[in-house]
């Protein structure tokens, strides 16, 4: 019989809620206690490199080592089954960045920002907040999970348990910013670090409201976007005409390849299938949405 898909739970129904041991963490993480300890106070547990980035610049990437990356992979499942508020759209499972634009595209006042570097400004204090608040768990287990799930006073790059830790280390400073959006009957979607808040009109106070929430919680915002009555891009896709649209670079990438793959050699050729592939998906994705 094919496996049913998991259900998710309330966040108080979490196996994470209320650990009250080492031991029992241990278990939970399907390790024992001196190997979760070993992970958590180890040295040489990551590697570190700067990647090119598209458009220029590098990003600093905190890669931990496969032990320690299966063991945050396997508390980022536990937190991924969390039922997720219907804002967020990243990291949530069957909610894509196709879904996060789709949400706007009826409006005609759209309104993006970035958190600018989420997961470096995540400190360890907000992220043992997390553990010992709101999942309650006991002073040592918290202390130990927030070892865990940092690297350098804050949430490394590299790290599969970051996108879903970020959100749930700041999950007042959000529930804050959707009441203030909702008290406006505008729309606000988050993909991780890309914030949007669309509407029939977006009010200045609102924005400067918003604003000054993630100021006071320790994050910084950059690269604000204002459309009104005209093409809008979120989470790499266009809004226009209440549709979602592939990009026109998307399109000519896509071209590009196709045109590469013609005079490819034996060698080359698998890899720009695969790329050809995973741009004719997300068309495919975007065309479904509309």
């Amino acid at each position: 019989m094919p496996n049913k898909k998991r259900q998710p739970y309330a966040l108080n129904q979490s196996p994470l809620f209320k650990v009250s041991s080492r031991r029992r963490l241990a278990t939970l993480l399907k390790l024992e206690l001196d190997e979760l300890e070993n992970l958590a106070n180890g040295t040489g547990l990551y590697k570190e490199w700067d990647e090119p980035k598209p458009k220029g610049g590098t990003r600093h990437i905190e890669n931990p080592i496969r032990p320690l990356k299966k063991l945050q992979a396997r508390i980022a499942t536990l937190l991924g089954r969390i039922e997720a508020p219907a804002f967020l759209f990243c990291p949530v499972k069957r909610r894509s960045y196709v879904d996060n634009a789709a949400a706007h595209r009826r409006n005609s006042m759209i309104h993006t920002l970035d958190i600018g570097n989420y997961f470096q400004s995540t400190k360890p204090n907000r992220v043992h907040w997390f553990y010992r608040n709101v999942m309650q768990c006991s002073p040592d287990v918290a202390a130990l999970l927030t070892k865990i799930s940092t690297y350098n006073d804050h949430l490394p790059t590299g790290s599969p348990l970051s996108p879903i830790l970020s959100y749930f280390s700041h999950m007042a400073m959000w529930a804050r910013i959707v009441e203030l959006v909702q008290t406006t009957n505008c729309t606000i979607t988050v993909y991780i670090d890309d914030v949007t808040i669309s509407g029939s009109n977006v009010p200045a106070g609102l924005l400067w409201k918003v604003r000054q929430v993630i100021h006071s919680n320790g994050l910084r915002y950059h690269k604000e976007k204002h459309y009104h009555d005209k093409p809008a891009e979120i989470t790499g896709t266009i809004v226009n005409n209440g549709k979602v649209l592939l990009p026109n670079r998307r399109h000519k990438a896509l071209y590009d390849l196709r045109q590469k793959l013609q005079t490819a050699s034996s060698d080359e050729k698998d890899e720009l299938k695969i790329k050809i592939k995973g741009h004719e998906g997300s068309r495919t994705q975007i065309t479904k949405a509309n």
